[in-house]
């Protein structure tokens, strides 16, 4: 039996990341967009085991109940803090995926905004989800 021809495994080569690339983004994606919705428990779902956070100012959070309990006070907050951002780009491995955004953070409608670069780390968990398991907040101004 002969193999593929050379434009079908090309074919077949670009299709597995193209996958796994979408899947990473997907899991991005969702994280962002639950943070942004101020969800708890959507927040929660995207989180992978012995999560940590570090925060702009380097306090850091370990685990999945500090992680949780920081960003549930954030969200629960009655102001109507914005934060914005832009992909600056990505990076993908078989095991995991590396975001890195830059960020634009308002606490408040007309307070001064804060910018920083976030770094966002996803590992794939044993059903091959990823799952967000670091964050490092770097002050830019």
């Amino acid at each position: 039996m002969s193999s593929p021809p050379a434009a079908a495994r090309r074919s077949e080569t670009m299709t597995a990341p193209a996958a796994a690339e979408t899947a990473f983004r997907d899991a991005l994606d969702e994280h962002l967009a639950a943070l942004q919705a101020r969800d708890v428990a959507r927040f929660a779902a995207t989180l992978g085991e012995d999560v940590v956070v570090v925060d702009g100012g380097g306090e850091i959070k370990r685990g999945t109940e500090a992680v949780l309990d920081s960003h549930a006070e954030w969200f629960a907050l009655p102001v109507r803090w914005r934060f914005d951002y832009e992909v600056v780009l990505t990076r993908e491995t078989a095991s995991s995926g590396l975001a890195l955004l830059r960020v634009t953070y308002t606490h408040e409608p007309g307070a001064e905004a804060v910018r920083f670069l976030l770094s966002l780390v996803f590992e794939r968990d044993e059903g091959e989800v990823f799952k967000f398991v670091y964050d490092q907040n770097t002050p830019l101004e």
